[in-house]
């Protein structure tokens, strides 16, 4: 019993010092197993909805060095990269069909 504890310990140290991409890279891995989509609705800093699609993978937080800003970036089901400033909503169904 006590091994297992120790074991369970050293596991739950060892994914809390993941970078952040490892960390990254192990949800993809949750999601590709899950085989659940996401998609990304983006608005217009008025609320209205500029853009609407499919995200393949998983859409990424990265904060711009020495500043106070942000963006988010994704990949489209066609593999092209898609990166931005503006506020969004990510969904695991496609809204468009609500």
């Amino acid at each position: 019993m006590k091994k297992t504890m120790v074991a369970f310990a050293v596991v739950a140290l060892a994914l809390v010092g993941c970078r952040s991409e490892t960390q990254n890279q192990l949800r993809r891995q949750v999601l590709d197993f899950a085989n659940t989509k996401q998609y990304i609705t983006l608005y217009s800093y008025d609320g209205k909805e500029i853009f609407n699609g499919v995200v393949d993978g998983k859409v990424t937080r990265a904060e711009i060095e020495q500043s106070s800003g942000s963006y988010v970036y994704w990949f489209d089901e066609k593999g092209r990269y898609h990166q931005t400033t503006m506020p969004y909503l990510v969904s695991t169904y496609d809204r468009k069909q609500q």
